[in-house]
């Protein structure tokens, strides 16, 4: 998944600028995108459209309706099962001393411990839910007990470190990460100097918007985007639209020439262009969008994007717009809200200036390596 590779790509980037190996193990539809990074890579379980499918075939996921349960079915029930064996074979060949994985790769942290490894949880947002990682665990435990290990009371997630890309502000406590937590710059995906369309030259003399639903096929199918699209088609604002690489923009059919769509665009290049973000509260976007003081409009849809729509209401950067409440009105009503109020953006600048001085990638890789050079030697 997009969003779960895109956070690290900084501290791998960083590890192998240190002159360390670093080995990407992931599906085999993510597996040319990151090796387009220059990151050796191999295949290692399903990917996450086919884990989702199966999940909601699973006796489990008929079993409650909470909006984190199709997620802790394929990561516990299918992904880890179907990836562990395949990391073990990597192991072998690759021999790690430090195992580096988000909070959703349940597989990475019972291998790190049945090898004898530190493994240190990259957090892709805000610290997973209670009920979610409860959960989790419950339905991991008996691939630790198979493997000859007392299933750990996280899943495994908070073994020798966490990685937190969330500012204070938006996330105050950390429950049982606390003790091992360190904070990271969050990454915006792209380059600042990345080539941008042409259309881009013209904006300026109006408010620009920046819409997103993710990349992920559940939450951004084409329809999706309807009723935002209705509601800021025909109003005195520049909207620039992504809808990701498994979308055709022409999926969105015919569109006001204040509408720009593209399959993908630098974050980094375009957001700064932005006045506000209107997003599905996914955590790489709404992410990106504080660390460029931009206020919001979230729609969450599933996952974790719900309890990242609240705390950012909470901290005063957002409106929210729950699925029963998605009209055209609504988000038309919403958009000028946070444009029209200052404080809006007054929240976001806040965060930001939390964001800034949260230490680099660079910073994080030294001390990962330290962490790792001590586990090897401890182990000889």
């Amino acid at each position: 998944m997009e969003g779960v590779f895109a956070p690290v790509v900084p501290l791998a980037a960083a590890l192998v600028r240190h002159g360390h190996d670093v080995l990407v193990a992931t599906a085999p539809d993510l597996i040319e995108r990151v090796r387009s990074f220059g990151f050796a890579a191999a295949v290692a379980g399903p990917t996450a459209p086919e884990s989702a499918d199966r999940a909601r075939s699973d006796p489990e996921f008929a079993a409650g309706s909470q909006p984190w349960r199709i997620g802790a079915v394929m990561f516990a029930r299918i992904m880890a099962t179907e990836k562990l064996p395949a990391l073990h074979v990597l192991a072998d060949e690759f021999a790690p001393d430090l195992v580096l994985h988000p909070p959703v790769d349940l597989a990475a942290p019972l291998l790190a411990t049945t090898r004898g490894l530190p493994s240190v949880t990259y957090g892709t947002g805000l610290l997973l839910e209670t009920d979610l990682i409860e959960a989790m665990t419950e339905w991991v435990a008996p691939l630790w007990r198979t493997a000859g290990a007392q299933p750990d009371e996280h899943a495994g997630l908070y073994r020798n470190g966490y990685l937190d890309p969330v500012p204070t502000s938006l996330q105050p406590a950390l429950g049982p990460a606390a003790s091992i937590a360190r904070p990271i710059h969050p990454n915006l995906p792209g380059s600042p100097h990345a080539s941008l369309p042409a259309w881009t030259a013209q904006l300026g003399s109006r408010p620009v918007v920046y819409v997103s639903l993710g990349t992920v096929p559940i939450f951004n199918q084409p329809e999706t985007f309807a009723p935002i699209l209705q509601a800021l088609g025909g109003e005195d604002l520049d909207v620039i639209v992504t809808v990701g690489h498994n979308n055709d923009p022409v999926a969105l059919g015919t569109l006001p020439p204040t509408v720009h769509v593209e399959r993908w665009l630098s974050l980094a290049a375009v957001l700064p262009r932005c006045d506000v973000v209107v997003c599905h509260g996914g955590a790489g976007t709404t992410l990106a969008a504080l660390a460029c003081g931009l206020p919001l409009l979230l729609v969450p849809r599933g996952a974790d994007q719900f309890p990242t729509a609240a705390a950012c209401q909470r901290a005063g950067t957002a409106e929210v717009l729950t699925p029963d409440h998605l009209t055209a009105n609504a988000v038309r009503a919403g958009v000028r809200t946070v444009l029209d109020d200052s404080s809006y953006r007054a929240a976001a600048i806040r965060l930001q200036a939390e964001i800034e001085v949260m230490p680099t990638a660079e910073r994080v890789a030294r001390d990962l390596a330290d962490l790792a050079s001590a586990a090897a030697v401890s182990r000889r």
